[in-house]
């Protein structure tokens, strides 16, 4: 008995099942495979697959050509960040202009605090060659910045201060009761701020 098979180039082995079409006699157009491998190699990139695994899984001959889906990401991900309402503890939106001299800079700086120093509900702004005076305590710290993403974090935490406050008050903690208290207040600022379409104070930065 003869078997026919259609031919099927190697690199598309390497591609999502369905960016395959086993009931065609031909092969995808170079144009339409390379559209795939793009799609596929960006969602690969946006959900932290390293660059090495994904140059394995698409087969390229180099980190170079695996590297463009990486740009592409840092791309996407610059252009939200940018168009994104940034906020701090006083309720004055931050600007960053993208088209300033300082912008690469911002944005670079912006990528290692993101890497270096993550937190559950914002930014760090504060250069890294700086030492942070504020550990374990963003939310009075002047060099925060938080964005709407965060809101529902915002929220949660301003119901775990408001508990907070009102069982230090039980106990006679005054003290405490303070240090929750600005907390309190800043996490209003925030989400009052958030919430506004029509930005009030801004400055920008640099």
């Amino acid at each position: 008995m003869t078997h026919t098979f259609a031919a099927t180039p190697a690199r598309s082995r390497t591609l999502p099942r369905a960016s395959r079409a086993p009931h065609l006699k031909t092969p995808l157009t170079s144009t339409f495979s390379e559209k795939i491998q793009i799609t596929y190699g960006t969602r690969l990139i946006n959900r932290d697959v390293p660059q090495e695994v994904v140059r394995r899984i698409l087969d390229h001959d180099s980190a170079q050509m695996t590297g463009h889906y990486a740009r592409l990401h840092d791309t996407t991900v610059r252009r939200q960040w940018e168009a994104a309402r940034k906020v701090d503890i006083h309720r004055t939106t931050i600007i960053f202009d993208p088209s300033g001299p300082i912008a690469a800079a911002a944005w670079a700086k912006q990528r290692l605090g993101r890497a270096t120093q993550a937190l559950p509900n914002g930014y760090c702004g504060l250069p890294v060659q700086q030492s942070c005076p504020h550990a374990n305590a963003c939310l009075t710290c002047p060099m925060f910045l938080t964005t709407a993403e965060f809101l529902p974090q915002h929220h949660q935490q301003r119901q775990q201060s408001l508990q907070l406050i009102t069982a230090a008050q039980a106990r006679g903690q005054q003290r405490l009761a303070e240090m929750n208290h600005q907390i309190l207040h800043n996490l209003d600022n925030i989400i009052t701020a958030l919430n506004d379409p029509q930005p009030g104070k801004a400055k920008h930065a640099g």
